[in-house]
């Protein structure tokens, strides 16, 4: 049991909690420092993103200490107390660097594993400790082993950490084995691990900082060492305006609203784009950066949402689709279809603000019409089968799944960008084009009890809600409640979630089964989607569907606070029961939490 407190200024609320917590911090630059309390992960420890993610530490505690009896989260810092002092744990934004700190001097253990982040190789790990002036200079070289690889003793890659401290120091130097019960538990192998316990410290505080290049390392573990204290105030005064208090939330979900604020600003990488997320996802991931992106919006960061948005646009293909992420040969139907929502969004929440003309220039205007416009043109010439839009397997949300054809969701968004490109035109052919369309999904899709999730496919899935957010015209407002009112019988998780699937289906499961995805889009509640169903049953009748919006928030706002990686929005849950499982910290979750929150409390003004 240990007890999580949440502490923004004067506003702090706490509760105990026998889950299994961790916490996680970032640089804003892709590096981040995760630490569990208990069921460790090979995904905990020090990581440092440079063009690739590289884990460095993979552990630093005080010997002997008892696992964490309470959890601070003050959000530009973490503290953690044990039996025997307070840890503070803080990385300054934009450097490689973490800060350690304890109330009294303490003998501390670092524990290494230096790699990159998904490499699992055992052998070819080689490390030097030796002292330089007043820091501890810690070299690691990975070169290949024939055990494990087609060479060997060629020289891969060199990493620096700098220690920089006031104390003593005792090198260790020794191999052990660690267990990662949390990995076994998500099937996601290996379960077990040689590490390197390096060294001991004896000292009150040490900063951490890591490099390709020793003298950069020290460098900054001076400068970082030296003004500690000015970097936390500058942090903190970044958090202060970041989230600015409101007071007509109620105290858990304004905190949760807060967390999830930081936690999708925590996974901005160097203001150029969002990670979908930690620890693993740690990439810009075309889908999740698209679904986030009005919720940055809703944020006032603008200029990052629009950034982003024009690099997707650019990023569009031959066909009319866009790559799953950059460089990669999969394509994503549904992403254009997303970008060009969050372009309409955009566009109308800069008009409503008056800042438009600040924001855009009358080109940029037209780029977006000119990308959209040649998306359509391709998805139509390649894609298009009597009016509905044709995918491949592996090309929607639902990648576990082989769910090739012509799918509801799919179409909404064909149906909202000719919406889109008719308003910015005025072409008379878009509104045609979107009125076939809408013919045909009411023909085929439509059997008067709910939407098909697929052309001859009534299988029942929660991508009718996805259809609705993105294009609430296919039904009318009786429809949709008759519609909603049947697939919530099938869907509907009594701890406030939708299942992947209907229940009732043979290929339902019920609980989690991790990195083998049997469970993933056949039962697995996802946190993304239970966020986007309260905001489309709000906006449809917020009185009806009050019990279902209630328990959602409830669930949403319980996990963020109190379960998994304490601040922010897991990935999903099973279907069974409310738990932080997948991804611990992902962006599409936090970013639809966000959306909620001021679909509902009015946080900020509402535009569409």
């Amino acid at each position: 049991m240990v007890n999580i407190v949440h502490l923004l200024n004067n506003h702090k609320i706490e509760s105990k909690s026998a889950k299994d917590n961790r916490f996680l911090i970032t640089n804003r630059k892709g590096g981040y420092f995760c630490l569990a309390n208990e069921n460790k992960s090979r995904y905990d420890g020090l990581f440092f993103f440079d063009e690739k993610m590289y884990k460095i530490i993979e552990s630093l505690h005080i010997v002997g200490s008892a696992k964490a009896g309470k959890i601070i989260h003050k959000f530009y810092e973490i503290k953690s107390e044990c039996d025997s002092a307070t840890e503070t744990f803080f990385m300054p934004h934009n450097y490689d660097s973490l800060v350690y700190e304890i109330t009294q001097p303490s003998n501390i253990e670092i524990v290494l594993d230096a790699k990159k982040s998904y490499d699992q190789r055992q052998w070819g790990r080689f490390y030097t400790i030796w002292q330089e002036d007043d820091k501890i200079i810690v070299k690691f070289v990975k070169k290949t082993d024939s055990r494990e690889d087609s060479s060997d003793g060629r020289e891969e890659y060199s990493l620096f950490l700098v220690l920089k401290f006031e104390g003593m120091f005792k090198k260790v130097e020794e191999w052990e084995k660690r267990s990662y019960e949390f990995d076994k538990k998500r099937n996601s192998m290996p379960y077990e691990r040689y590490v390197f316990s390096a060294l001991t410290l004896k000292t009150e505080k040490v900063v951490l900082s890591f490099s390709k290049n020793k003298e950069k390392a020290k460098k900054e573990a001076d400068y970082v060492f030296r003004n500690i204290e000015s970097l936390r105030k500058k942090q903190k005064e970044y958090y202060d305006t970041l989230l600015k208090l409101r007071k007509n939330i109620k105290n858990e979900v304004m905190m949760a609203y807060f967390c999830t604020i930081n936690s999708l600003d925590s996974l901005v990488v160097d203001n150029k784009g969002i990670f979908a997320g930690l620890p693993w996802f740690f990439q810009f991931w075309t889908r999740d950066e698209a679904i986030s992106l009005k919720a940055l919006m809703l944020c006032e960061n603008f200029s990052l949402a629009k950034n982003i948005l024009f690099r997707h646009l650019k990023s569009v293909l031959h066909d009319g689709k866009l790559p799953t992420k950059s460089g990669s040969l999969l394509r994503s139907v549904d992403s254009v279809g997303w970008i060009s929502k969050r372009a309409e969004d955009l566009i109308y929440i800069l008009k409503n603000k008056k800042i438009l003309e600040k924001q855009f220039t009358r080109n940029e205007i037209e780029e977006i019409e000119e990308r959209i416009g040649h998306s359509l043109d391709f998805m139509i010439k390649y894609h298009t089968r009597e009016h509905l839009v044709l995918n491949n397997e592996d090309e929607t949300w639902m990648d576990s799944l082989q769910r090739d054809g012509f799918r509801i969701e799919i179409q909404a968004m064909q149906l909202s960008m000719y919406r889109l490109m008719h308003e910015i035109t005025n072409n008379r052919i878009y509104r045609e084009l979107e009125d076939s369309l809408k013919k045909e999904v009411m023909d085929k899709f439509w059997n008067k009890k709910y939407l098909a999730d697929g052309l001859n496919d009534f299988t029942i899935r929660p991508n009718i809600f996805i259809a609705a957010y993105i294009y609430p015209e296919i039904l009318t407002k009786k429809e949709w409640i008759t519609c909603f009112d049947n697939v919530l019988k099938h869907l509907w998780n009594d701890w406030g979630g939708v299942s992947t699937i209907d229940k009732n289906n043979p290929l339902f499961r019920p609980e989690h089964t991790g990195e083998n995805n049997e469970s993933y889009h056949n039962g697995d509640s996802w946190f993304w989607i239970n966020n986007l169903a309260a905001i489309t049953l709000y906006r449809l009748d917020k009185k009806r569907y009050k019990k279902y919006i209630d328990k959602i928030l409830e669930a949403s706002t319980k996990e963020i606070l109190w379960q998994g990686a304490i601040g922010h929005h897991a990935e999903l849950s099973s279907s069974c029961g409310l738990r932080s499982e997948g991804c611990l910290a992902q962006a599409w979750s936090a970013a639809m939490y966000i959306e909620l929150i001021n679909e509902i409390f009015n946080v900020a003004q509402k535009f569409r």
